[in-house]
């Protein structure tokens, strides 16, 4: 016993090599002691035989060994059960029977023990069963079924038990698996494993799936239809049962949510099984033969839409991201389109961040990081994760922001990468894997050609919209090395495939991209895909800007936007392939309706073709104007080529003839003046395009809204009156009760809500009803007549049960049109905002181009209505807050030589409704409009007009100083004080010097807080010294002014401070009318006044001036002395206020004189 004694000690060692090199030490002096014994073939049962055969040495090594399973200390359950394992594995006169004996005399939990010592003996006993199974001995000739029964049960009842022991519980069941074709009772113990361990094959569980997968692998001729009966096909992936898979696999239960009580954070073992199915060539003829579900299935229910699920938890997601990390040394441009999924892409954009602590973040940067190696060095795969990762609307970042952006941080590494070549080579790869999906599939498959044969339509079909999808986002991400000639290769690709099919030898095909011929032949459905993606296509190259060539004498030289280097738009080409090809031989055209648009697209294509050589000769706007309507005219004639809808050819075809018309009318001598002449009834083509403009916003298309934008843009300078009313009568449109539209420029009241329309509305209200009542009548159908005393007494007499049940289905349709009434009518006013939406993007560019446009103010006028009317409609709250924007962000330029009187008249609407604004954003909006009318109206310098200006800014000053509701503010003012150039200030200073004069003294405001602002107003004049004295040269006007305000403020706070301090500012409640809060911010503003005029060299003098009379010097020392009003930041004012002159010295000359 000495000898092994100090072995076991070192078996609970941390450090494992320790403990293996005790284990080893201490297995050979056991084997020693038993190799001195007699040779003996008999094996010991029990404890009296196990003393009997084996040296004294190895039976207490045994029964130590068993009883240190359930030791807690340090790394004994480990060193335990490998030496146990060894153990048995080298002594062979143990039998099963004999270790299961002790191992449940040791590790028995009873209900006396505490909570740790029962988890320790569950622990002992799972530890003493794996070391059972590592040994082999199970397979040994005395083991019987009752023993097989008893481990099986054992680990399921643990398992089940308690959920962090169930993994392991089922590790070691599953371990078992290959021994069970040992014996003769196989099909017995693989009935009893179904039983127990998977529950009569409800498996709910990854470890009962890990389980399932290995026994109908190992013994595949079991009946297992009848024994799983819940999982169909050949294999337990099968596709029918990805909805079941997705349950397990997530480890979510909504029946048994106990079962997935606690989270672990590395992946199940059930998923070594799974990737080893996929990934291991040597299992192609499984997969062959068994058929599973493509991974590509499987990993969209399991990983896109279980783990990475909008709402999943963060544990789930860190399992997603373990998964992620496991396939990428898997990864190929074949399982890119799987794995880079919307959810995952949302996932490693937002969940993650570079400098995230947490173990999500750091798991998903690390499966970042390996990533971006895996995509540096595989330009297909770069180029494929690229394109995935930024779509149309995300661009990369600067350097310094992808800092801590995971998404720009890659597509900037993964982008430094690429060149010219390899995307080329990756275009060329997305054509092939286009035209022969399965071969392609088979050279790279998961796991062998045969795999092949697993390839279904469906999937053919959803690979050919991938690289379809592919392929058009590297020709439209413009921060990539693509040339001319990879988007043309694209787009004739994307063309040829939805418009022609090749009837003869493929390889003479004069078409170079249709000489490889689909395997199998394109599916309609594939064609239609490929019309809509050419559209959109063709859609995103509109702003597309080519790099021109290069030659020393147009360096400078820009390229157009939609047009290729040669000057070919991009429209025109895909139209000219269809149409220049379809006389070729063996080429037939399956376009939709192509036989009715044939002749209107070739003079469409000539028409084109006659726009792109006219440009070429004229001057840059006028060129610019003429490649517009040449990309608006290839759109639409695209979209009537390849539409699938003859309605919406043949609408198309009907625009694209108006937009011929207006290029007519450009290209007519003198047409492209801006007349406005009642004379003169042709329209201008402005006018038309606007028209036509307007008339597709009508629309569901971003494509064509983006377009019709951008046509504008260069003909926003020949806008004309009747062209702006286009734009102004839809902005003044609204829905009315009888689905008419009502314009409301009228005046203010237009604005309000009037009672007829809830008046209408609730007379079609009855009209509703009384269609839905003459509807039920006529189900009733004979059976409503007479009166309605007899109706309801025999109502029930008067219909059988099959009377019943036709008048119920009819009712039931009723109802059911009513709702799609309701539901049309919802989707008609949504409509309707999104009109309007997209006609404020052309007064946008209209205002952002030509904002110093006459017809600004007219389209101004139309969005202060808008605004208005739309603040409180939470249905059209989008179109306000539009409205707003455009208000708020576009009114830079001053328009000139516009109507004046309807200039006034639009701010007198605004004064008047800045008074009564219904919040602070409406009254700042109203500000910044009325800064703009009344600077555009002093720069025309028309003296009644700017007269008239003056007086509108007096009179929302008194409406703000003496009527209480008001909710005028200074803010209002000063908007115009920061827009208006300093000459033309005046009148703002004239308007604030009145206001401190008559309602800077107490009781004439209709409160304090009003009076407290007429000295802001001043002050915020003053604040205004600066700019008046840099930017003029003649500042004597404003000198007078300066003294002007700074008097009246003076004075009108000298009558305060008396007022204050006297026995009037008592109310009859005994409260201060003007408190000690009120005195200091008037005391503390009119100081601030004093200091911005003595900071202005000009203006300095005049604070100089300000000698203190002894009517001022008694109002000063009144409020020093008063108890009531008197604090210490008064009384420190107050030695300011004693003499204001001081404060025109600098402040250095007041220290030293401190000093």
């Amino acid at each position: 016993m000495p000898t092994t004694l100090e072995f076991y000690w070192d078996l609970a060692s941390l450090d494992e090599s320790k403990r293996i090199e005790a284990a080893a030490q201490l297995i050979s002096a056991l084997c020693k002691f038993q190799a001195e014994m007699p040779a003996t073939t008999s094996v010991a049962t029990t404890e009296e035989e196990l003393n009997r055969i084996c040296a004294g040495d190895v039976t207490y090594g045994i029964k130590r060994l068993i009883k240190g399973l359930a030791s807690p200390r340090d790394g004994a359950r480990q060193g335990y059960s490998i030496a146990l394992s060894e153990l048995l594995a080298r002594v062979p006169c143990i039998s099963v029977k004999l270790v299961l004996d002790l191992l449940w005399r040791s590790t028995e939990a009873t209900k006396q023990m505490k909570g740790q010592e029962q988890r320790d003996m569950r622990f002992g006993r799972i530890f003493g069963l794996m070391a059972l199974v590592q040994s082999g001995i199970i397979t040994r000739a005395g083991t019987t079924a009752v023993e097989m029964r008893k481990i099986v049960m054992e680990l399921a009842a643990i398992g089940a038990k308690k959920s962090y022991l169930r993994e392991i519980s089922y590790v070691t069941l599953t371990s078992l698996v290959p021994m069970l074709g040992k014996f003769a009772f196989r099909d017995e113990l693989i009935t009893m494993f179904v039983a127990v361990a998977l529950d009569k094959g409800a498996i709910e569980t990854p470890d009962e799936l890990l389980l399932a997968m290995r026994l109908r692998r190992a013994y595949p001729g079991y009946d297992w239809y009848s024994a799983l009966p819940q999982w169909q096909g050949r294999h337990m992936l099968g596709a029918k049962n990805v909805g079941r898979l997705g349950s397990v696999l997530c480890e979510q239960s909504v029946e048994h949510p106990g079962l997935f009580s606690t989270w672990h954070p590395q992946l199940h073992r059930v998923w070594d099984e799974i990737f080893d199915l996929y990934f291991n060539r040597a299992r192609a003829d499984e997969v062959a033969n068994a058929m599973p579900m493509e991974f590509e299935l499987l990993w969209e229910r399991v990983v896109e839409n279980g783990l990475f699920a909008p709402g999943a938890s963060q544990f789930r997601r860190y399992w997603g991201f373990l998964l992620l990390e496991r396939l990428l040394p898997h990864l190929s441009e074949d399982t890119v389109p799987s794995m880079m999924t919307p959810n995952i892409v949302r996932a490693m954009s937002d969940n993650i961040s570079v400098k995230g602590k947490s173990a999500l973040a750091k798991v998903g940067m690390r499966t970042a990081e390996r990533l971006s190696e895996v995509c540096e060095s595989n330009t297909k795969v770069g180029l494929a994760v690229l394109t995935h990762l930024l779509n149309q609307k995300n661009t990369i970042q600067p350097v310094d922001a992808a800092k801590t952006n995971l998404r720009s941080m890659m597509a900037n590494r993964i982008v430094a990468k690429l060149d010219s070549e390899a995307i080329v080579g990756y275009v060329t790869y997305l054509q092939q894997l286009f035209a022969a999906p399965r071969r392609v599939r088979s050279k790279s498959g998961v796991a062998d050609a045969q795999t092949a044969v697993n390839v279904s339509d469906k999937s053919i079909e959803k690979q050919r919209a991938w690289a379809v999808d592919q392929m058009i986002r590297v020709a439209r991400f413009g921060q990539l090395p693509i040339t001319d000639e990879l988007t043309g290769s694209v787009l004739r690709f994307v063309a040829a495939h939805a418009a022609f099919t090749v009837t003869g030898d493929t390889k003479k095909c004069s078409v170079v991209e249709l000489r490889d011929a689909p395997v199998p032949e394109l599916s309609a459905a594939t064609r239609d895909y490929c019309a809509l993606a050419l559209v959109n296509l063709v859609g995103e190259l509109n702003r597309h800007v080519s790099e021109p060539n290069r030659t020393a004498s147009d360096a400078e030289t820009r390229g157009l936007a939609g047009h290729a280097r040669d000057g070919t738009a991009w429209p025109t080409a895909a139209l000219a392939l269809v149409l220049d090809t379809k006389r070729k031989r063996g080429m037939q055209v399956v376009l939709h309706g192509f036989e009715e648009t044939q002749e209107p697209l070739t003079k469409l294509l000539a028409q084109l073709r006659e726009m792109a050589q006219a440009a070429s000769g004229l001057e840059a706007a006028a060129a610019q104007r003429v490649h517009m309507l040449e990309l608006l005219l290839g759109n639409l004639s695209v979209g009537a080529a390849f539409g699938a809808n003859p309605q919406t050819q043949a609408e198309y075809l009907e625009v694209a003839a108006e937009v011929s018309e207006c290029y007519a009318k450009l290209t007519q001598t003198g047409q492209e003046s801006d007349s406005d002449s009642d004379d003169e009834p042709e329209l201008q083509p402005v006018e038309v395009l606007t028209d036509i403009l307007i008339s597709l916003f009508t629309r569901d298309s971003s494509i064509l809204r983006r377009l019709c934008d951008q046509v504008f843009v260069p003909f926003a300078e020949l806008m004309t009156a009747r062209a702006m009313e286009s734009i102004v009568g839809v902005l003044q449109a609204r829905e009315g009760a009888d689905e008419d539209v009502v314009t409301e420029m009228d005046g203010l009241d237009a604005m309000d809500v009037d009672e007829s329309d809830t008046e209408m509305a609730d007379d079609n209200a009855g009209v509703i009803d009384e269609e839905l009542r003459r509807k039920i009548e006529e189900a009733l159908g004979s059976n409503s007549n007479g009166d309605d005393a007899a109706s309801e007494s025999g109502a029930e007499e008067s219909f059988d049960d099959e009377q019943m049940t036709v008048f119920d289905d009819k009712l039931a349709e009723i109802f059911r049109q009513k709702k799609e009434q309701k539901t049309w009518a919802r989707e008609l006013k949504l409509s309707f905002v999104n009109f309007k939406l997209r006609v404020l993007d052309l007064a946008d560019v209209f205002l952002t181009r030509q904002g110093d446009n006459a017809l600004a103010i007219q389209l101004v006028a139309a969005l202060v209505d808008l605004a208005r009317t739309t603040n409180k409609d939470t249905r059209n709250r989008a179109v306000h807050e539009r409205a707003v924007s455009i208000l708020n962000g576009r009114l830079t330029k001053i328009p000139a030589g516009f109507d004046q009187t309807e200039a006034l008249k639009l701010l007198e609407v605004v004064h008047e409704r800045a008074r009564r604004a219904s919040d602070q954003r409406e009254l700042e909006m109203l500000a910044g409009v009325a800064a703009f009318i009344g600077r555009a109206v002093l720069e025309s310098g028309d003296v009644e007009a700017s007269a008239r200006v003056h007086e509108l800014n007096v009179e929302s000053v008194r409406d703000f100083m003496g009527r209480k509701a008001s909710q005028m503010q200074v803010g209002f003012f000063r908007a115009a004080m920061a827009k208006q150039r300093a000459g033309l200030l005046s009148g703002l200073w004239t308007v604030a010097a009145d206001a401190v004069a008559e309602f800077g003294r107490p009781q004439r405001a209709v409160n304090v807080y009003r009076q407290v602002q007429a000295y802001a107003l001043a002050d915020s004049v003053l604040a205004t010294a600066p700019r008046v004295a840099s930017e003029l040269t003649e500042t004597s006007e404003f000198i007078v002014l300066t003294e002007r305000v700074l008097r009246e403020s003076c004075a009108s706070l000298q009558d305060t401070l008396k007022f204050a301090v006297s026995e009037a500012n008592v109310n009859a409640t005994g409260r201060l009318l003007i408190d000690g809060a009120r005195v200091r911010e008037i005391v503390q503003t009119v100081l601030q006044m004093v200091r911005r005029v003595a900071k202005v060299d000009a203006f300095r003098p005049i604070v100089v001036a300000l000698k203190p009379s002894s009517e001022w010097t008694q109002a000063v020392k009144a409020l020093e002395a008063s108890d009531k009003l008197a604090s210490p930041v008064i009384r420190n004012m107050c030695r300011s206020l004693a003499d204001l002159s001081l404060l025109a010295e600098p402040k250095t000359k007041a220290k030293a004189k401190a000093i």
